[in-house]
Formats: C-alpha cells, sequence, structure tokens
C-alpha cells in the first residue's frame, strides 16, 4: 500500500490548491469562521513538523520506536502522524480524557519513553514524566499556525526521504480502548486495515444494492469526531486522503463538541454531510432554535457510538438519509449495505454479505444475538478488518448485543452489550466491575454493588447494604469514601455523583447466581422503576443537593463569598487534580474538562442559588469569563422564584414545552394493525380510570385497551380496584381485549422499548390522558414531569401513522379564577364559564394543581395550532360524586365523605358551604361521558374544550336534608349550624386530637381545605356552559340533578 505521507505529497503536486479540509479559526473580534486547507497546505505542514521533531527530538532509537501524543483536538493529530510516518516513529495515540493511571498504563505496555503535547497539557504531562521510570523525554509541540502559517513561506523544509510502500502488516499508529476494562489497551492499527477499507467499494454487493461506505465519497462532511478516535481515524484516512475526494470539515478543538457548535459549523459552512454522536444530533433537536431545520438540510446524517432516540430518528429520517453506523477500536468498522428504506428502517443495520459476519443467539437473552466475526475462507480475509490487527485469532467476539427485525430478515438493531460494560448515551464506555470490587471488598458495609447507566447521559450506583439501616443518607455518608477511590480509579465520564446513589432494600435482594455472584441485568430489572425515577429526578439538580455540593472532591457553598470565589471552589472541585494549578484565565477545556463535568460546573453553581445554565459554561470557560457572565445577570437573577409572578412561571413552563418539530400532520392514515378502535389509557388503577376502563371493555367498538401506569404490579391494584368498586372480578392477566403496560409517559418511548413503542403507535386510535398527582398544596413545579409527559403524549400522536385524537382530563379548577379576569359586573352575580379555551395564565385558581392542567391545555393549543397534532380535546371534569350504578363505594378519603363522617361525629352538619350549588357528576357517569365524547370527536378536526359538569343543580341544603334523615333514621340527630361555627369546632378539637378523635373526625386531616372553603360564601356562584358536552354525549344529555336517592345510595355505602 502505498504510505499515507506519500499519498499527501503525491495530492500536493497534482492538485496543490485542491482543498483538503476546513478548520475553524477565530477573526479579531472572536468569531469563528472556517478557512480551506489546501494539500500543499497539509505536506508543508508536515515537513515543518518533521524539521521539528528532528531538531528537539531527534531520530528513532529503534525501528518504529513508539512515539505519545496528547492534545486539543485539532488538525495537529493528522500533521502528527504523517511526519512520524516519515520520521519512522510510531505514533501512540491516548486520549486526554485518561486517567493518569490509564497514560502510564499505556506507555509501559508499548514501552513508550517519548511524549509529545499540547500546552494545554503541561500539567499532567509533567506529573506523568515525574512518576516514569525511565523518566520520560517531554516536548511540547508549537501552536497550529506555527505550521500552517509560516514566518517565511519560501523557506518550507524539503521532506526527508521515508518509506512510499507499507507492508499490511505495518502498524501505522497505536490507539486504545475506551478503558471500558479499568484501564485503557493499546490496539495497533495495521496498514492492512486502511488498504482493505479503501477498496470497500469492490466489495460484492448484492445486485442494485450498495455498500455503505460508497456514500462518504465526493462530499463535503462536518465531523464531530476526534483524531484519536477509530471513527476519527476512518475518516481521516479511508475517506480523506486515501479517496481524496471527501473534504473534512473540523470543528473546535478547544472544547468538547457541543450541539451549539455544530450547528455553528453547519450553518456556515454548508456541507453536505455531518457525523456525530447520538448525544448531539438530540440536543440540537430538542434544544436548539434552527438545530432540526439545519440537520434536515443535509444530504446524509451518519450517527454511531450509541443508540440515538427514536422520536428524533423518525423525524430526523424523513428529512435527510439518516445513518447508523458500527465499529470498534480494534475491529475498525463493519462492513454495512446502504438500507432499502432509510426512511422506516434507519435505526437498523444490514451487514454486508461474505465478510464473516455472524449473529450467533444468546441463551438467557430473548430475541439477542451477539456479532461474531468469523475469519473467511482463504483469499477473502481482505474483507475482515480485525484480522489484521489480530491475525492470530481465527473469530472475534465483538460482545455486542443485537436483535433482528420482526418482519424484515437480515436487519438488525443495536441491543446493548453482552459483558458488563455500560454505554453511556454519549457513546462513552466503562466496564464497571472494578468500581464495584472496591466498594464490595472496602469496607465490609457493602454486600453488593452494581453501576449502571446504559443509554443514560451519566452513570448511577445501586448499593446494597451487608446489615440493616435505618438511615440511607447516613449509611452513604459512610461509604462515600469508598466511591470517592472507586472514583479517582475511573475516568471523569464514568465518576458516580453523589445524588446519583441508590440504597437497595431488604426486601428487594440483589439477584446471584449459585456462586453468590450478582447478576447485573436482572438486579437492575429489579430496581428498574427507581433507577427511573432516579434520571428523572436529576433535571435542574447539582448531585442532589441545594446550597452545598459535594462531589467528591470538596464542597460548594454560596455562603459569604463572591461570585468569582464560589466559581473557583466549583471548577476546583469538579475538575479534581485536573484542576489543581490552574489560573482563572485557563480555559477549562484546554486542561481536560469533558461535557460531564461542564455539566455538573453548572448544576454545582445552580445549587449555590448562582443561575448558571450549561451553556454559560461553554459559552465562558474560564473562571475569570464565567465570573463577568454570572455578575452580569446576577441583578436580574435576583428576581427569585418568590418574586416572579405565578404568570410568568406558568409561560416558562409553556414554553419549555411547546418546542414541537414543524412536520406537518399527513392526512391519510397508514394501514390500521386492529379493525376496531385502540385506545391508550394512561392512568387506569384510581377511581375515575377504573370506571373508564370499565365503559372501554364493555364497548363493542373498542378492539384494544393498552392500560399505561408506572406500577409494575397495576395489574394486581387494577383488580382490586374493581372488586372495591363492585365492578367484578376481572382476569386481566388473560383478558383478551386489555394490555397492561409499565411505563411514564414523562420517559423517552413512555419508558417502553422501542419495539413495543413502535407497535403502540401503529395501534392506537385515541389517547386518554388521565394520570395525574392530586395535591391541592403543591406549587406548580412538583407537576413537571406529567405536563412533560403531555408533551411526550402530543409527540407520539403527531409520529404515529394513526394520528391518534388526545383527550385530555382537565379540570374546573384550571378555569376557577375567571370571575377575577373575565366576569363583568353588569352581567350579573352568576359567573358563566363556556366552553371555549383561554389561554390567559391568569384564569386557573391559586394552586399547582390548577396551573398544572392550564399549562398542559395550553402545550395541546398551541400542537394543535400549530398542526402538530390534529384534533385534541380538553374536558374540565368538576366534582365527581359516587357512582349511581353497581355497588362502588365513593372514596371515603375524600373532602365530602370526610365531611359527613366528621359532621356525624361533631353532631353538627354545615348549613353551607360557600358554593352551594351543586353540580357534581357521579364517576360512572363522568367515565361514560368522556368515552361518548372522545368517539363523537374522533376524525373532526379542531382543539375542543368540554365542562364535565352536572347540566342540572341540586342545593347544597337538599343533601343536608336527606343525611339528617339517614341519620335520624339511625337514631341520631345533626344539627345544621353555620359553617364557621362548623370549623370552630373541628379546630377546636385539633389542637388535642387523639388517633381515636382523627379516626372518627377525618375532616382534622384536611382542615386546610375546609379554610379555603369559607372564601366563597357571599361571593358570586359560577355556572358551567355544558351544551356542547351534552351535545356530544347522550350519557350527559341524560344526567338527572344529584337527589335524595343517590345521596342515600352513598351514605349506605359508606356505612359511617
Amino acid at each position: 500500500m502505498e504510505s499515507p505521507p506519500a499519498v499527501v505529497d503525491r495530492h500536493a503536486q497534482e492538485n496543490p490548491n485542491g482543498i483538503w479540509a476546513k478548520i475553524p479559526l477565530r477573526s479579531d473580534n472572536g468569531d469563528l469562521y472556517w478557512e480551506g486547507i489546501k494539500w500543499s497546505h497539509l505536506s508543508n505542514a508536515v515537513n515543518i513538523l518533521v524539521k521539528f521533531m528532528t531538531e528537539h527530538l531527534g531520530l528513532p532509537a529503534h525501528e518504529n520506536e513508539s512515539l505519545a501524543y496528547t492534545g486539543i483536538s485539532d488538525m495537529r493529530y493528522a500533521i502528527l502522524i504523517l511526519a512520524s510516518l516519515k520520521l519512522g516513529y510510531e505514533p501512540l495515540f491516548t486520549s486526554p480524557r485518561n486517567s493518569e493511571e490509564g497514560h502510564l498504563s499505556l506507555l509501559k505496555t508499548t514501552r513508550c519513553g517519548k511524549f509529545l503535547y499540547t500546552k494545554e497539557f503541561t500539567t499532567t504531562v509533567t506529573s506523568l514524566s515525574s512518576q516514569s521510570n525511565p523518566r520520560l523525554f517531554t516536548l511540547e509541540i508549537p501552536p497550529l499556525n506555527y505550521f500552517l502559517f509560516p514566518t517565511d513561506p519560501s523557506n518550507i523544509p524539503p521532506s526527508p526521504t521515508y518509506p512510499t510502500i507499507f507492508q499490511d502488516d505495518f502498524t501505522l499508529l497505536t490507539i486504545h480502548t475506551s478503558g471500558s476494562t479499568g484501564l485503557p489497551k493499546a490496539v495497533p492499527l495495521k496498514s492492512g486495515v486502511i488498504r482493505t477499507a479503501t477498496t470497500m467499494s469492490k466489495m460484492p454487493v448484492p445486485p442494485n444494492r450498495s455498500n455503505g461506505h460508497d456514500l462518504f465519497h465526493n462530499k463535503s462532511l462536518a465531523a464531530a469526531l476526534p483524531f484519536f478516535h477509530v471513527f476519527g481515524l476512518n475518516l481521516f484516512f479511508v475517506c480523506s486522503i486515501y479517496s481524496s475526494t471527501t473534504t473534512l470539515i473540523l470543528l473546535p478543538g478547544d472544547k468538547p463538541p457541543t450541539a451549539e457548535i455544530m450547528l455553528e459549523c453547519l450553518v456556515k459552512t454548508k456541507p453536505d454531510a455531518a457525523a456525530c454522536t447520538p448525544f448531539i444530533i438530540e440536543e440540537m433537536v430538542l434544544s436548539l432554535p434552527g438545530g432540526f431545520e439545519a440537520l434536515c438540510g443535509l444530504g446524509m446524517l451518519l450517527f454511531g457510538g450509541a443508540p440515538l432516540a427514536r422520536d428524533i430518528g423518525m423525524k430526523l429520517s424523513s428529512k435527510t438519509k439518516l445513518m447508523n453506523g458500527i465499529g470498534s477500536t480494534e475491529a475498525f468498522f463493519v462492513p454495512c449495505l446502504v438500507l432499502e428504506d432509510l426512511v422506516n428502517d434507519w435505526e437498523y443495520i444490514e451487514f454486508a454479505p461474505g465478510c464473516g459476519i455472524n449473529l450467533e443467539p444468546v441463551d438467557g437473552l430473548e430475541n439477542k444475538s451477539e456479532l461474531v466475526i468469523k475469519r473467511t475462507e482463504e483469499g477473502m480475509e481482505w474483507q475482515q478488518f480485525v484480522f489484521y490487527n489480530f491475525p492470530e485469532v481465527k473469530e472475534w467476539r465483538t460482545r455486542d448485543l443485537f436483535e433482528e427485525h420482526l418482519t424484515k430478515r437480515g436487519l438488525w438493531r443495536y441491543a446493548g452489550r453482552l459483558d458488563d460494560v455500560v454505554v453511556l448515551n454519549n457513546g462513552e464506555k466503562l466496564n464497571p466491575v472494578r468500581f464495584e470490587k472496591i466498594l464490595e471488598g472496602g469496607s465490609g458495609k457493602v454486600k453488593g454493588a452494581v453501576v449502571f447507566g446504559t443509554g443514560e447521559f451519566q452513570t448511577g450506583l445501586l448499593i446494597e447494604p451487608t446489615d440493616d439501616i435505618e438511615d440511607e443518607e447516613k449509611f452513604v455518608d459512610e461509604v462515600w469514601e469508598l466511591v470517592e477511590v472507586a472514583n479517582k480509579e475511573y475516568p471523569a465520564f464514568a465518576r458516580v455523583w453523589r445524588s446519583m446513589v441508590l440504597v437497595g432494600k431488604k426486601d428487594k435482594p440483589f439477584v446471584r447466581t449459585p456462586k453468590g455472584s450478582v447478576m447485573r441485568r436482572r438486579t437492575e430489572k429489579v430496581y428498574e422503576e427507581e433507577i427511573r425515577e432516579l434520571y428523572c429526578s436529576q433535571v435542574g439538580k447539582a448531585n442532589g443537593h441545594s446550597g452545598k455540593v459535594t462531589n467528591g472532591h470538596g464542597s460548594v457553598t454560596a455562603n459569604g463569598h463572591g461570585i468569582k470565589d464560589v466559581i473557583r471552589q466549583a471548577v476546583h472541585a469538579v475538575l479534581g487534580s485536573k484542576g489543581e494549578g490552574i489560573e482563572d484565565d485557563t480555559n477549562i477545556f484546554n486542561v481536560g474538562a469533558d461535557s460531564l463535568q461542564a455539566l455538573q460546573i453548572s448544576r454545582t453553581l445552580t445549587a449555590t442559588k448562582l443561575d448558571c445554565a450549561l451553556k454559560t459554561v461553554y459559552s465562558n470557560p474560564s473562571i475569570d469569563q464565567l465570573a463577568v457572565a454570572l455578575s452580569a445577570t446576577e441583578n436580574t437573577r435576583n428576581r427569585t422564584a418568590d418574586t416572579i409572578s405565578r404568570e410568568e412561571r406558568m409561560s416558562r413552563m409553556i414554553y419549555r414545552y411547546s418546542k414541537f418539530v414543524k412536520t406537518p400532520v399527513p392526512v391519510y392514515r397508514s394501514k390500521k394493525i386492529h379493525s376496531g378502535f385502540g385506545v391508550l389509557l394512561v392512568g387506569s388503577t384510581g377511581s375515575l380510570g377504573s370506571y373508564l376502563l370499565q365503559g372501554l371493555l364493555d364497548d363493542e367498538r373498542v378492539e384494544v385497551i393498552y392500560c399505561l401506569n408506572r406500577s409494575k404490579h397495576a395489574i394486581e391494584r387494577q383488580s382490586q380496584s374493581f372488586r372495591e368498586r363492585g365492578l367484578g372480578d376481572v382476569n386481566f392477566e388473560h383478558h383478551p381485549k386489555v394490555r397492561f403496560l409499565t411505563g411514564e409517559t414523562s420517559l423517552e418511548h413512555f419508558g417502553l422499548d422501542s419495539m413495543e413503542y413502535d407497535s403502540l403507535q401503529k395501534a392506537v386510535d385515541i389517547i386518554v390522558i388521565n394520570a395525574w398527582p392530586v395535591n391541592f398544596n403543591s406549587p406548580l413545579e412538583s407537576f413537571e414531569s406529567v405536563i412533560a409527559g403531555t408533551k411526550r403524549c402530543a409527540d407520539f400522536a403527531a409520529f404515529s401513522p394513526q394520528h391518534p385524537q388526545i383527550v385530555f382530563i382537565s379540570s374546573i379548577a384550571s378555569v376557577m379564577n375567571w370571575g377575577t379576569v373575565r366576569h363583568d359586573p353588569e352581567d350579573g352575580e352568576t359567573i358563566v364559564i363556556p366552553e371555549v379555551w383561554d389561554s390567559d395564565n391568569s384564569i386557573p385558581a391559586k394552586q399547582g394543581y390548577a396551573e398544572s392542567k392550564h399549562v398542559a391545555g395550553c402545550i395541546l393549543q398551541k400542537a394543535a395550532y400549530g398542526g402538530y397534532i390534529k384534533h385534541p380535546s380538553i374536558l374540565r371534569v368538576g366534582q365527581l360524586a359516587g357512582a349511581v350504578g353497581g355497588k362502588g363505594v365513593w372514596n371515603k378519603q375524600e373532602w365530602f365523605p370526610s365531611l359527613v363522617k366528621t359532621s356525624k361525629a361533631l353532631g353538627k352538619i354545615p348549613s353551607r358551604i360557600g358554593q352551594d350549588t351543586i353540580d357534581w357528576v357521579p364517576v360512572d357517569v363522568a367515565a361514560q361521558t368522556i368515552i361518548d365524547i372522545a368517539f363523537k370527536r374522533y376524525r373532526l378536526s379542531g382543539f375542543t374544550c368540554f365542562n364535565i359538569v352536572n347540566p342540572h343543580s341540586a342545593e347544597w341544603e337538599e343533601l343536608v336534608a336527606v343525611i339528617q334523615q339517614f341519620y335520624s333514621a339511625h337514631g341520631q340527630s345533626l344539627q345544621p349550624v353555620s359553617f364557621d361555627e362548623w370549623l370552630s369546632d373541628l379546630k377546636a378539637v385539633s389542637a388535642t386530637a387523639t388517633d381515636e378523635e382523627i379516626e372518627r373526625m377525618p375532616g382534622l386531616k384536611i382542615l386546610d381545605f375546609y379554610e379555603s372553603l369559607t372564601g366563597g360564601i357571599n361571593v358570586p356562584g359560577y355556572n358551567f356552559e355544558t351544551e356542547l358536552a351534552v351535545e356530544n354525549s347522550p350519557t350527559m344529555a341524560n344526567l338527572a340533578a344529584v337527589n335524595g336517592k343517590m345521596m342515600w345510595k352513598w351514605m349506605e355505602e359508606w356505612n359511617f
């Protein structure tokens, strides 16, 4: 094979003005721009470095002497590869992300005694040199401008004589694994690998098909991948140097690649294609205005290293060629074909035939197969990269798991790792066994430990205590020193934060083998709900603390310190040894800080009450810059949550969850997998949910009901709920019409696996969102997860081939401030609330529950009016009473049953309660009304709003009379008194109430609620319009007012 430096020099002679790559530079005002680097520039830069190395380093002491290099991720990697090969050195690229132990291990195994570096890593390399035996020879190389813009362009040194042909077994350079086994392992990259890769276009493929590598030719390609990564080397050697038709566009090397930088690159350079990690793609789509559009403008988007979120992939695949690639340090890349249906099958891979690729089923893992590369017949090895690097082996077991497409044979989707490797969603990998063993063998307090995090941005730790514990926080304090010891053994991206520690429960022991070893995957399955909740809780938190932050290196607190002092503490605490000796003007990314540490700094500062977004850290990557940026916003930031109006808080929440991808809703529906209706019922085990489920089961139009609940014990809870309400003893586990799913709408794919989610989208015609926490004392922010879930339901509907209708169960509380905002006194005392939507944030009652319902409704309104979804319906449900059919008991813990029981104990009952007009709806009637409206509005366009309150009202005094009659018939009289007197008597008891009295008078537990009712006495009443609900629901049209017969039934069922 013609050697890489010979190829570059040939291009420089034959096409000196041809563009090899575009690199980022900064103008005098600091703005980024991209400069074309010609082949002649690259060739000259190589010769300048050859001369520099010859003068300061000397020639190799022996053939192929190892020469280590680490630096910021810029073009100097490419220059150094070519210069080293000209001089006879064998480059060793050691990642800037490695720990000191990782660097030293690589130096030892490769017998490397010389280390080149960029100035940003002076501290690291000096420390390595002091620990090496024999001592390292270290040399800082000049900045990039030294090679690209020499002071005397006319005096470029000539190239030395060098080998122009390399044999297949020649080592071009040495790279290393990510350290997922604890320490990184050196892996040679042989010349035969590159030679083989450059001939991929000759690889046999089926008729009318092409291999994936051909897509890179004749492209300009923006790459968010470093040269020390096998993906980056593939682009450099194969696509760039040897094909000479691909123009690489590099990102700035002074900080980790981010979504913001990639967006700027795409906008300014307008490349044909881009290659980056799923994490960057997801950030661009979800968080950056214009990010989705920029990606859609590409001719091709290549991702790899980790799975891409499915809903994002679905959005992109119809707009651009979305390509999934797979490779590894040892195997380089695995040859694949271009998929025939990239729009629908983008997340799958079709492996090229004839390359020895086998998918072997794995015992104990259903539908999972391991990718194994087996040496093919003699003469065909040229298609198998791994056997050039490891010629002594006959097969290579990748330990990567895949699952085959359900209907398209030969298409495979990545499904994780067979071994213990944890793969984060940014592509980083770690093997946690060493970490876990440090904990298990350190103090005797830890019986078992499991590090988790596959598919997430950061790791977490699950600990099984040896003995019973009473205080989890105290236990974590006792073992945290061991966690710190383990953290120091791992790269920064792999370290566990204190807020990411879970303590195992006595009733949920770790699953173990007969030999006592922890079975990782099965144990994670046992704790999957706790793990899911832990990741949800991390949004907006800094290591799980506020005001004071611990992270394994110290603590940070804002009390009594200036802003710069606090920032300095945070940076040093997060960076640990990397932060030692850095100055206030040092760019933290130039000393090895990565994206996870940037996030940790952001959260740490936020926890000290400094409002520091992640993008602020990226934009201001030094202590000085952060101090200026945060000081500038401090006066504005002092408008704390306490002084920000509730309307503003709602506006911010609505904005946060109204970032919809601009994709029109198609007119036509795809072929359904069911002939009847499919209904997704979110929240089925509560009172209203149970009656909804019963109604759907009885409805012949419905073929299948999917019940999505958080609890994995939902089937048991549902059966119990049915029995308690007199709905029958139903065997839900084997019911032909209903399927229970464990998940949450706030999670990606609702917490379901991709195949399950995909099937759900194809089956569902109607979504009923009924799951909502009922807590009138909680602030708006506590409802954020269900608000986020509403947005995900809109995403589900928008990208479903059935375009299902969303039916959102709201509350009349969401409009209970209507009178203050909209009521005109000239209209009379009664406040009429119409069946129309009002997005005014002053409308909901002044409580988090009401505000959250309003916010969710506004999100759906924006989704509908923006063409994102077709026909959502908002149903404002009023006070639900007990059922009028069957034997179901009205929940005794609710305010009205509690009032009745308390009144019996006091011997007094309020004659008025404020809003004395009773427009309650029996719960079974409300459920059927919701079903009526859902089917009536199905396929009808438009955003509609309904008031689900009784069209016919009764008066409170009528109910009081029935309650008095009931207890009179049972030998007890109740005296009607004013509400103030009744409340005063109850308060008198509350001061010294015993457990027995609280049992007899449950109203003691909700005194605050009853006090809130006093504000409604002698104020205008509310009248809810119901014409639209009556028009769309025969059940509602036939509903009578709450009457004595109903009241008597409920009293008998309570049996107070």
